[in-house]
């Protein structure tokens, strides 16, 4: 792509997207679309939050999981309760 064909799709994006903002600020029915997009976009966002507080909770079980398998493949070293007096 050359350098025209970037000037020219930016300012057509560009254009898009300024028409777009000023239609849905500036006229009655834009007023009226972002009025049912809003609870639709806190849905959206609600479920993000959620999405990510599972994403958490399922990294936290994973860690517990390798944890509890490190210790069944590398057990620590057991101590007796108690001390050989020969020993030393």
């Amino acid at each position: 792509m050359d350098e025209r064909s970037k000037v020219l799709m930016t300012t057509v994006l560009g254009a898009v997207l300024g028409g777009l903002v000023g239609c849905l600020y500036l006229t009655d029915r834009g007023r009226q679309v972002r009025g049912q997009l809003e609870p639709l976009l806190d849905t959206v966002v609600d479920e993000l939050h959620e999405a990510r507080r599972t994403v958490e909770r399922a990294r936290a079980a994973v860690a517990e999981g390798r944890r509890v398998m490190d210790e069944i493949v590398h057990p620590p070293p057991v101590q007796p309760p108690w001390e050989s007096r020969d020993a030393g």
